[in-house]
């Protein structure tokens, strides 16, 4: 076997892995809703259970970075997967509510952590040559499996009942890491220190410029869709009073259209270049959430509302592609897992600022107006991250339309 075919065959089971073991948490994630439900659990008790997971997800984000640099990030995705499976059959196990929420934590945590490692093991493992293309296809494999796994949790949850789907989704997920057993387990040779590890002072003033610049970028647009994409099914029941089933519909064609477009992403951005093809899409994002602050036809709303979702997320592989393969391999993990913090924390301040928002005349219209100026500021820090890449002639090798 050549060593390209090697590495191929170590995406292809990457992309396996990430299939079965989002799939089997989008089924879990719908199925368990419904399972609190069953028990009585209110809204805001499932409520309280994100947010827990949200500061999880950025706290043991950080740790996980650390783990995964000194013990290999194979090793620690192995490790975190079979442990979240324990915790998905532990929380069907026991569902008392001490209990629920003291997991939580613990659950965002390795939940999220799995996206991390895995991006940087794609680093590990692929070329500037194929990179693009591997980070396209995995993200679109994870975007496209929620419309399958909610599908899945939602027909199972009746035939079968809420509970074995919880287990049978949970064994799937613990299964998932068979895929896994031919990705070599990559350890940099030498280790940083800790204070080095995150210190982004170390870098040289190119590379502090383009991870300085993401993580602005980060931090605008997770706010700017904080205000909103947590709750898109308040907001279409508050403006429309649709039905859950048509909520759904609307919901499920918005991530459909981001799977695809991710898996395309690679093709697009060869084609007319990466700082066209992202710079297009998200400066397009801005006028769409100006729109939806004033739309109040369902369907059009609709429209928009979808194709905002698929612009933002069919851009996220090539960005990330560009962002990490210009930064030193033993810092994607660290950088991964700042962005990672920052995301969550941005979210959570977001989410809390929601409901004062909407409390006011005209709620919804300021809440997208005020969402668009984070966007925008997004799109000011992100063309500040990829303008000097492709005048240093970095995203050739990436995206060969890429010219300088």
């Amino acid at each position: 076997m050549t060593e390209n075919s090697n590495a191929a065959a170590k995406t292809r089971s990457i992309v396996i892995f990430t299939l079965l073991s989002s799939v089997s948490w989008m089924i879990y994630k719908v199925a368990f809703n419904l399972f609190l439900r069953e028990r009585g659990f209110d809204n805001q008790f499932i409520g309280t259970i994100a947010s827990y997971e949200m500061i999880g997800s950025a706290i043991l984000g950080l740790v996980i970075a650390v783990l995964g640099d000194r013990f290999g990030k194979k090793r620690v995705l192995v490790g975190i997967s079979f442990g979240f499976g324990l915790v998905l059959i532990l929380k069907v196990s026991f569902p008392i509510p001490a209990f629920l929420l003291s997991i939580a934590f613990l659950s965002g945590g390795l939940q999220m952590s799995r996206m991390m490692l895995l991006n940087s093991l794609l680093i590990d493992l692929t070329d500037h040559g194929s990179r693009g293309k591997a980070f396209g296809l995995n993200f679109g494999v994870q975007m496209g499996s929620g419309l399958f796994g909610n599908f899945i949790g939602g027909v199972l949850g009746e035939q079968i009942g809420m509970t074995s789907t919880l287990i049978i989704a949970a064994l799937l997920y613990i299964l998932s890491n068979v895929f896994l057993a031919k990705i070599p387990n990559i350890k940099p040779g030498k280790l940083l220190p800790l204070r080095v590890f995150f210190d982004i002072r170390g870098l040289l003033p190119a590379e502090r410029s383009t991870v300085t610049n993401h993580l602005l970028e980060t931090f605008f647009v997770s706010f700017g869709a904080g205000l909103f994409v947590n709750f898109g099914n308040i907001i279409f029941k508050d403006l429309f009073d649709l039905s859950p089933t048509m909520i759904g519909t609307a919901l499920s064609i918005a991530q459909l259209g981001a799977g695809i477009g991710s898996v395309l992403s690679w093709r697009l951005a060869r084609r007319y270049g990466a700082v066209s093809y992202v710079g297009l899409l998200t400066f397009l994002v801005v006028p769409l959430i100006i729109a939806l602050g004033f739309i109040r036809d369902p369907y059009i709303f609709t429209v928009f509302y979808a194709v905002r979702f698929s612009f933002m997320n069919m851009t996220n592989p090539v960005v990330t592609t560009c962002v990490l393969s210009n930064v030193p391999a033993d810092r994607v993990t660290a950088i991964n897992s700042i962005k990672n913090t920052l995301n969550h924390i941005s979210r959570a301040i977001a989410a809390a600022v929601f409901g004062l928002i909407v409390a006011l005349p005209s709620g919804y219209t300021i809440l997208f107006l005020l969402s668009s100026v984070f966007y925008a500021l997004g799109f000011f820090f992100l063309m500040r991250v990829l303008l000097p890449l492709k005048r240093a002639g970095k995203l050739q090798s990436l995206y060969g339309g890429e010219k300088s």
